[in-house]
């Protein structure tokens, strides 16, 4: 052969087409990659409003029954971006009376309250969230 007339050797490297797959697949990989981490977050935030939501019912519950006279009342309030509200409501003992009488037990002689300590909020994600904790204490006769 003479010289100047060998043929070139395949090249080494990658086509444009795949360089193209390569960033689109790298593209789909991040943002699945993205989807999982923020739904994450999200999650990891609501997870502490609720945290923080239940630490506030119980706070309220707590400096309810705590006072010295317990009485039928609703007391409200915000701690933004919570709204709290505390209901004491006389309990309904008729139906515990009457499955009591049927199995010969006795009957609480005093009067039970039901207190429900409520938080509300509008979450990160929009939608509006609350806790409830619910509680009987003995209240004072009327």
């Amino acid at each position: 052969m003479a010289p100047g007339t060998a043929r070139p050797g395949p090249e080494h490297g990658f086509t444009l087409l795949e360089v193209l797959a390569a960033f689109v697949l790298l593209a789909l990989a991040l943002g699945a990659m993205l989807q999982v981490f923020s739904g994450g977050l999200r999650d990891a935030q609501l997870a502490d409003e609720y945290a923080r939501a239940v630490m506030i019912a119980q706070s309220r519950l707590a400096d309810y029954t705590a006072a010295e006279k317990l009485e039928e009342g609703r007391a409200a309030g915000r701690d933004e971006p919570f709204e709290w509200t505390v209901t004491a409501t006389p309990y309904d003992e008729r139906q515990e009376a009457e499955q009591a009488k049927a199995q010969a037990e006795y009957v609480l002689r005093v009067r039970l309250l039901r207190v429900e300590s409520r938080v509300a909020w509008r979450a990160a994600d929009g939608r509006q969230r609350d806790v409830r904790l619910d509680t009987l204490v003995l209240g004072s006769r009327p």
